[in-house]
């Protein structure tokens, strides 16, 4: 199961690594970076709270005036998944 859900963290981070765009304001672009590193992939931290911060964090950039509209739309696509995550997690 674990496993699973790691495999399923790893191809969410690369698809929020999407954000790494020149479209994209730097800001935001640091930001997703950081989530990535400092929640998503940190395995020192319990499973569902990796997986709640990152979608605060990304729901954060999301609110951002300045985000590309089809990077807002990526974000609600990336924070949908880990929702379900969070549910597969929890069953």
């Amino acid at each position: 199961m674990t496993i699973e859900i790691e495999k399923r963290i790893e191809q969410i981070a690369t698809v929020i690594e999407q954000l790494d765009d020149p479209k994209v304001p730097r800001n935001i672009r640091k930001g997703a970076k950081d989530t990535i590193e400092k929640w998503l992939k940190n395995k020192s931290k319990q499973m569902d709270v990796r997986i709640a911060i990152t979608q605060a964090k990304l729901e954060e950039l999301y609110e951002d005036p300045n985000i590309p509209m089809e990077f807002g739309t990526l974000i609600l696509q990336i924070n949908t998944a880990l929702e379900q995550m969070l549910g597969d997690l929890h069953s």
